[in-house]
């Protein structure tokens, strides 16, 4: 597991003993900082024949050129920078709603949540009023996961707190508008205020980067040619969404998002048995259903002579 949350991996291998043989599942937790990296170790040995990771771009890309020296079969989940692309169809409360909890879910900290909105002009306006109303209700649900009333919990560490803290100021030094949230919450823990910024275009980092925290950038557009062109001028590829009351339309432009998933909508949610996966630098290979078994094996032809 990453050494930054090692506890869950750990619980959950503790069930796993009580089923698996011996020796058929191993967890192994180390710390990137010592001299010996386990996760390194791991995937240049000689012995491992098949490397499957979730993680970062940057940790990605590390593993994959240690798995090139014996071309290791690999398998990449990594970071995203989801687009959600709001029509002027649509139901603007009802959809802020639902992109308010596939945005800032975890406090933003999952590979696949919306972390770029594109909306409508003609919708725009109340669009962010109704979202910014929820990420300011959503502040005084923050805190102890173990508290009654809590749905917000922190940040993981004070490197992505600060991360966080430096993109949200950095957009509004380039003239981004705060609409909610862009604070810390109290003076312990690593709690970030559920963040909304406008007034930022491609070109500013929070838009640009994987921000992986509570903090979601809304711009306007104005055709559906540009909302497709904008969602997909990036080298991230997990997910995306679009928002609208006709289905058909929707589905038509969902296809022509660059994105391993993409929803109608919806966002964030993976059915089990379907192939799950990101392109360009979001990942390689897929997981879930007969493709992730797949990632496991290897063909194998046996030829008989013909007689």
């Amino acid at each position: 597991p990453a050494p930054t949350t090692p506890l869950t991996g750990l619980r959950i291998m503790k069930e796993w003993k009580k089923i698996f043989p011996k020796g058929v599942l191993n967890i192994v937790s180390g710390c990137d900082s010592l001299d010996f990296n386990v996760g390194a170790h791991l995937a240049k040995h000689s012995k491992v024949r098949k490397v499957s990771f979730t993680g970062s771009v940057a940790t990605g890309k590390a593993i994959m050129g240690v798995c090139a020296s014996d071309i290791k079969r690999l398998t990449l989940e990594l970071g995203g920078n989801d687009a959600a692309i709001v029509c002027k169809d649509c139901d603007v409360k009802d959809a802020a709603k639902k992109i308010f909890s596939r945005a800032f879910a975890n406090s933003g900290q999952v590979c696949v949540a919306i972390k770029r909105c594109f909306v409508h002009k003609d919708v725009y306006e109340p669009f962010c009023e109704a979202i910014s109303a929820l990420a300011t209700e959503a502040k005084d649900k923050c805190g102890n996961g173990l508290d009654a009333g809590v749905e917000f919990g922190p940040l993981n560490n004070k490197a992505q707190f600060d991360r966080i803290s430096d993109l949200v100021q950095d957009a509004v030094a380039q003239g981004g508008k705060l609409l909610a949230g862009g604070a810390r919450i109290g003076n312990k823990g690593f709690f970030y205020a559920p963040t909304v910024v406008v007034n930022v275009q491609e070109g500013v980092r929070l838009v640009d980067e994987e921000q992986f925290g509570p903090a979601l950038p809304i711009m306007s557009f104005e055709t559906e040619d540009e909302a497709i062109a904008r969602a997909n001028s990036t080298a991230f590829g997990l997910g995306g969404s679009v928002w609208s009351s006709d289905v058909k339309r929707a589905a038509e432009l969902a296809n022509q998002l660059v994105a391993g998933s993409v929803w109608v909508n919806d966002h964030m949610t993976v059915l089990e048995g379907v192939p799950f996966g990101g392109v360009g630098i979001s990942g390689l290979g897929r997981e879930g259903g007969k493709a992730d078994l797949r990632e496991f094996t290897e063909p194998h032809s046996v030829h008989f002579a013909k007689e």
